[in-house]
């Protein structure tokens, strides 16, 4: 069966994988278009080339580097010529995923990939402890004891947590009652514990254009999980989610996502993980944060007067937000603020946990190459990306501060940042 369900029994089967995969890679050789894009299709390319053009006889080492090089940046399916509704009906991210589910079912997920997936866990004890996290983070051996047990390489760049995580801010905060129009914050993990500036510019400026905003996250969306191989858990916490948010949605709320690795999962993921009707309707009134502030203005209910000008700006645009077909919203909003917007599509080569690991990482930094240069060369006065791990990444390789478009657009407003002290 081509593309079975996550629900499927055959979606965990070893024999019906492997035909798939000869299948797949078979079809993936003759065309080759999707070789400059990630390391998983050299791999596989040299390893098939090798077997005569034949991948039938891949070795399992060979098809376990292949899997083990996706990083699920999506970029492939959009890509590929003959991806559903084509007869062929060839999803290689959906295939890597599968894969990796299967290997773990087999093998069981190593110690390092459980305790690395915990994002929620290490969020909630990292704002509790938050100063003494913030400096054990500068601490090469800490750095290195951290890297045995979770396999964050000791280069990588951690974020600053925050005393406390962003929703139990915003709860305590008076909802203006006079704004027309509600939404749910969905803040995703990253911007829940260590990104609060994100979060509060979503409120300043959707507030500043009559939205109320309200607090929905109770749980990671779950793609740190599912993309390690850890479907249980992946399950476990899109239920959580959407049994969260599916009863605000009946109330006619839209939910904001503040971050286009998590807005997908919800959108694209969830109705196959679940199959229900409440993920559905989760999935069907989920909008990425520039998607969603697009819409404000195309409505022309988005406030226009901009105080200030921002000079300019190099947008980056994560795969994560070209896999979501919704075009360029956040590089249209921010040419309203900004004299000039430099598009950069480059990959930073991190997409999720991926590119933070040991194993990974100086892979990473080759993929990521693109996107540096294109930055340096445009010379900005800001930069910009919708994702905070291409942040993080932007900014160890560049020395430049990225931000969430709508931080540019509160700067524009001339808002000031927003944090504790509006409570």
């Amino acid at each position: 069966m081509k593309n079975p369900s996550l629900s499927d029994p055959e979606f965990l089967d070893r024999g019906a994988l492997d035909e798939e995969m000869t299948r797949v890679f078979e079809k993936c050789q003759d065309c080759r278009r999707c070789l400059p894009l990630c390391p998983s299709f050299p791999s596989l390319f040299e390893a098939i080339d090798g077997h005569d053009q034949e991948a039938s006889k891949l070795t399992p080492a060979e098809s376990r580097e292949v899997v083990d090089l996706c990083y699920q940046c999506k970029l492939c399916y959009n890509h590929c010529p003959y991806h559903p509704p084509h007869e062929w009906a060839l999803d290689f991210p959906k295939l890597m995923t599968r894969a990796k589910l299967v290997q773990a079912k087999e093998d069981g997920l190593p110690l390092v990939d459980r305790i690395g997936a915990q994002q929620d866990r290490m969020g909630k004890v990292s704002c509790l402890t938050a100063p003494v996290t913030n400096l054990a983070f500068k601490n090469r051996a800490v750095r290195l004891l951290m890297e045995k047990t979770t396999g964050i390489d000791r280069r990588w760049p951690m974020p600053e947590y925050q005393s406390r995580p962003f929703s139990k801010v915003l709860a305590e905060r008076k909802t203006d009652a006079s704004h027309p129009e509600r939404v749910i914050l969905f803040t995703t993990c990253f911007v829940e514990y260590s990104e609060a500036e994100t979060a509060w510019a979503a409120v300043q400026v959707l507030e500043h254009n009559g939205i109320a905003v309200e607090g929905g996250y109770n749980a990671c969306c779950g793609a740190p999980f599912l993309h390690g191989g850890d479907l249980e858990n992946a399950r476990r916490n899109a239920e959580k989610v959407v049994a969260h948010l599916a009863p605000r949605v009946r109330e006619g709320l839209k939910i904001v996502v503040p971050g286009p690795t998590c807005s997908l999962q919800l959108k694209q993921e969830y109705p196959e993980l679940l199959g229900t009707e409440d993920a559905r309707q989760v999935a069907e009134n989920t909008l990425d944060l520039g998607e969603y502030v697009f819409g404000v203005a195309a409505a022309k209910k988005l406030n226009r007067e901009f105080p200030q000008r921002i000079g300019k700006v190099a947008y980056h645009l994560p795969c994560h937000l070209k896999a979501q077909n919704i075009g360029f919203r956040s590089k249209q909003i921010l040419g309203l603020v900004a004299d000039e917007v430099v598009m950069v599509e480059a990959c930073s080569g991190v997409d999720g946990t991926w590119g933070m690991k040991a194993r990974y990482y100086d892979e990473s930094l080759k993929i990521c190459e693109g996107l540096i240069d294109a930055i340096e060369a445009s010379k900005p006065d800001r930069v910009a990306t919708d994702c905070p791990l291409s942040a993080l990444r932007i900014e160890e390789r560049t020395g430049l501060k990225a931000v969430h478009p709508v931080v540019l657009l509160r700067d524009a407003y001339g808002l000031g940042p927003g944090g504790e002290e509006s409570v």
